[in-house]
């Protein structure tokens, strides 16, 4: 059914689609979030480096340095998202009162600052900043939202990537800073992609590639000929941005206490984090290795004397991942063995008896994802991608059941192309969760048109299907339009 949906919605707008599936916990918003080489330097910028300093820079103090060596971009966009199911949700703060979600529900202005440096000896420096404001709580009321929500979804302000990286010998790159690595080769799913934490207050709008948080880290880097390696050092423990209560993405875990407070702060304190790599890449195939003891992006529901609290959990990863390409084909796969997973269980009963029964325990877990993606005529791309999470371990004791399903599939379906001499891109996305779909999903329609070679317009429609999971249950009234404009400089 969500397919055939998907379908039709699709072929209305190009002939493209797509799909996804997700868990109880944190992974639901990673995933959801995920539905739809930035390095300095290269050829393009080069040219820019090398143009003629103007008059007013060469003035200044090294001014020709400056413009050989310093480039600062960026873009303004203003977006607007509008939710045509007017729904209410339970307020973030006070009890028995209700927020109205409808109509205009995101009316913003968002700012983002990329300064690159080049330096001697082949270094480089890079300071990204982001920000947004969100006219829409001035417009329908501030005092309708929650303190969390208005904290969340007003106004923020955020370092993107800040770094440092250059090399330390003819096959050695360091990197230090603030960085995003990404390890996946799906563009929906997160099988060993997992160092960085993501945004995922507004879950379905944008792909995983434009959510990822970046993490200070001490990155190596070493190559030699078709093999290469990476070791990550992660002092910063840094989490996902989720929806809080009183948002229309909050979901609430079922029977257990939804007014926990997170910590959701930035520290370095603890044990920093450690991940590897290693990758070979030959002609026509390649494949990685990967290895890491980080993190869970999301913080984990526990409990203790002092009552329900979210707190951070370090789990292992051991995964391999791996290209084979043929013709117009590309086949992808990744699987990884996950230890000390968190799980939330509750005990047997009806009603189910309440803490201090402690709801959670470790377990291990084996993630594979398998993808296909064709390369046609026209620029046209169509990818689909399956994944199955299963946890290894039952609950020693038959008085308790995990709130997480043993077996858990999630697929998803995307097909894009572009016309009008590239200018315009169009994209369809379906994401389901089930093995017969039956826990519901997203369909997502997208265009976006390059006004100029600086103004860039995006249009689209999110549709949320209900299914049997409680979690994705509660957005099926979340179906909204938005769009955006933004210029680059």
């Amino acid at each position: 059914m969500l397919l055939a949906i998907a379908l039709g919605l699709g072929a209305a707008a190009i002939p493209t689609l797509g799909f996804a599936q997700n868990a109880q916990d944190d992974s639901e918003l990673d995933e959801l979030m995920a539905g739809f080489g930035d390095d300095f330097g290269d050829s393009e910028d080069d040219d820019e480096f090398e143009s003629q300093t103007p008059a007013w820079l060469a003035a200044l103090p090294h001014g020709d340095w400056i413009h050989q060596n310093v480039k600062l971009s960026g873009s303004i966009g203003a977006g607007a998202v509008y939710s045509y199911l007017d729904h209410k949700v339970p307020h973030g703060d006070q009890v028995g009162r209700s927020t109205s979600y409808g109509n205009l529900t995101r009316l913003d202005l968002d700012g983002f600052l990329q300064l690159d440096v080049r330096l001697p000896h082949e270094w480089q420096m890079r300071v990204e900043t982001v920000g947004w404001y969100d006219f829409v709580y001035r417009v329908k009321g501030r005092g309708g939202y929650g303190g969390e929500v208005l904290d969340v979804y007003e106004w923020q302000f955020d370092s993107g990537e800040v770094y440092l990286t250059g090399p330390l010998h003819k096959n050695v790159d360091l990197t230090i800073g603030r960085k995003i690595v990404n390890w996946g080769r799906s563009d929906t799913f997160r099988v060993v992609d997992v160092i960085n934490p993501l945004d995922n207050k507004e879950p379905g709008l944008v792909d995983i590639e434009d959510l990822r948080r970046p993490k200070t880290m001490l990155k190596l880097d070493l190559n030699s000929g078709p093999w290469s390696a990476q070791l990550l050092v992660i002092p910063e423990h840094r989490y996902n941005r989720n929806p809080p209560p009183g948002s229309d993405f909050f979901i609430g875990p079922s029977g257990l206490p939804t007014s926990a407070k997170i910590r959701d702060r930035n520290d370095f304190t603890g044990t920093p984090g450690l991940a590897g790599k290693i990758d070979a890449r030959f002609s026509g195939w390649d494949f990685s290795l990967y290895g890491a003891y980080v993190d869970e992006p999301g913080r984990v529901l526990d409990f203790g004397l002092s009552g329900a609290r979210f707190e951070a959990n370090r789990f292992g990863l051991f995964g391999a991942g791996g290209n084979w390409t043929r013709g117009p084909w590309l086949l992808k796969i990744e699987a990884a063995w996950l230890t000390k997973i968190r799980i939330l269980s509750r005990v047997r009963g009806d009603p189910p008896i309440p803490p201090p029964i402690p709801p959670s325990n470790d377990n291990d877990e084996i993630d594979t994802m398998l993808g296909v993606e064709y390369y046609g005529r026209d620029n046209l791309t169509i990818a689909f991608e399956v994944v199955n999470r299963h946890l290894l371990h039952e609950p020693s004791s038959r008085n308790v059941r995990q709130l997480t399903p043993t077996s858990r599939f999630e697929s998803s379906l995307r097909i894009s192309r572009p016309f009008f001499r590239e200018r315009l891109n169009l994209t369809a996305l379906a994401v389901g969760f089930g093995q017969r779909l039956q826990n519901g999903g997203i369909v997502r329609l997208s265009g976006d048109y390059e006004l100029t070679d600086a103004w860039k317009a995006e249009a689209g429609i999110l549709i949320f299907i209900g299914g049997s999971d409680p979690g994705l249950g509660t957005y099926e009234s979340n179906d909204r339009l938005y769009a955006e404009i933004k210029y680059r400089f």
